[in-house]
């Protein structure tokens, strides 16, 4: 019967094999060729794409011949039948089992990974979290597999809403990440780039919740503060050089000042003006938000540069947008296009160096925005708008 199973296996008649392999354990129950026969007609099974035949031939040999040689192999053929037939989660807990049988470290290695994907698009998160920390301690290395295992702990734990985990394992990325020496890869500096935006997001977001109040000069003092914060971050995040980070180092960097340029117009007024201080003031206060503006569109044209060498990304595409809001005249006839700007001929990237240093008290005529400054007050004029006006005076941008 046996052979006959062969013979039709070997003519590509798979159903008739399969039936002759099965048939043995009717006619030969004790037969020491049944589990072999058994073991052969769930890969005949396998040939002709019926998985669910395969499944319940393989899974029937487990456990009749739990202690056969090939109760290991009937393992990994289970794997593959359910991962072939969709289901994930099954597959999952097979490649599982496989580790644990396995004797062969990188098998081992391999299904482990396997098992923490299948886990993940099955959303077994839990059980996902558990298999990749499991490959964490038992394979540190290779370096990159490790960390991009890491990442996806970290995204697991986002999508499961534990922000306080998912930020520990990012921290740990960029450290890893820094200590890496040369077992640092692109790969590796690509996901410590994309692990240290987030928490500049975060500083980024602390800093536009700041509003500018009265008193004037005690709010703008904590909004310097913490533009201070955000754009040392994003700065930072320039130096990883991953095009797609750069990019959103860069808007990010643009609206800093375009936020601080905005919060300055819609600021808090002092009380107390009649018409023309308060006239005056917002002469001022014009003034010196023009050159935040100023800058922010700087900052976003440095983003298009990344185009004249086939980079594009979303965060260039945002930058583009507000270019168009920002200066219509110009960009507005682009914002619907991912093509390379006319005016952009070569690529000559770097960081926007937003922080030179500011003097304490700049004259008038220092000011980029352009034009005459808004006259001083009178250094006798006791009015609210004289005392704040100095304090606007040293808002320069950096």
């Amino acid at each position: 019967i046996y052979k006959q199973g062969e013979q039709a296996d070997a003519a590509e008649e798979h159903r008739a094999a399969a039936d002759h392999f099965l048939r043995i354990a009717q006619i030969a129950p004790t037969s020491d060729i049944r589990p072999v026969a058994e073991y052969d007609a769930s890969a005949a099974l396998i040939r002709l794409e019926d998985w669910a035949g395969a499944a319940a031939v393989l899974e029937a040999f487990r456990q009749t011949h739990p202690t056969h040689e090939l109760h290991k192999q009937a393992t990994k053929q289970m794997a593959f039948v359910y991962r072939e037939q969709g289901d994930d989660a099954r597959a999952a807990e097979e490649y599982e089992r496989v580790a644990v049988e396995a004797d062969d470290v990188e098998l081992r290695r391999e299904a482990l990974l396997l098992a923490g994907g299948l886990h993940e698009s099955s959303e077994g998160l839990d059980r996902a979290l558990a298999v990749y920390r499991r490959y964490l301690s038992e394979f540190p290395e290779p370096l990159e597999v490790a960390v991009e295992t890491r990442f996806k702990i970290a995204d697991i734990h986002r999508r499961s809403l534990d922000e306080k985990s998912y930020h520990a394992q990012l921290r740990k990325i960029v450290k890893i990440d820094q200590k890496a020496g040369s077992a640092r890869t692109p790969r590796i500096r690509y996901l410590a780039a994309q692990s240290a935006l987030v928490p500049s997001e975060i500083v980024y977001a602390r800093f536009r919740e700041a509003k500018l109040v009265q008193p004037f000069e005690k709010s703008l003092q904590k909004k310097q503060a913490r533009m201070d914060a955000a754009l040392k971050g994003f700065e930072a995040l320039v130096d990883y050089e991953v095009a797609d980070v750069t990019a959103a180092a860069t808007y990010y960097m643009a609206e800093i000042y375009f936020d601080f340029s905005q919060s300055l117009m819609e600021s808090e007024r002092p009380t107390g003006l009649d018409s023309a201080q308060l006239l005056e003031y917002e002469d001022v206060l014009e003034e010196e938000a023009f050159p935040f503006e100023e800058r922010a569109i700087d900052v976003h044209k440095k983003n298009l540069e990344l185009l004249s060498v086939g980079i594009y990304s979303a965060w260039i595409e945002k930058s583009l947008e507000k270019l168009a809001i920002l200066m219509p005249g110009r960009y507005a006839k682009f914002e619907a296009s991912t093509g390379l700007i006319a005016s952009i001929d070569r690529y000559a990237y770097r960081a926007p160096n937003p922080r030179a240093a500011a003097p304490e008290e700049p004259e008038p005529d220092d000011s980029p925005a352009s034009g005459e400054a808004a006259p001083e007050p009178e250094p006798d004029a006791e009015s609210e708008s004289a005392q704040q006006a100095p304090v606007l005076r040293r808002v320069a941008v950096r």
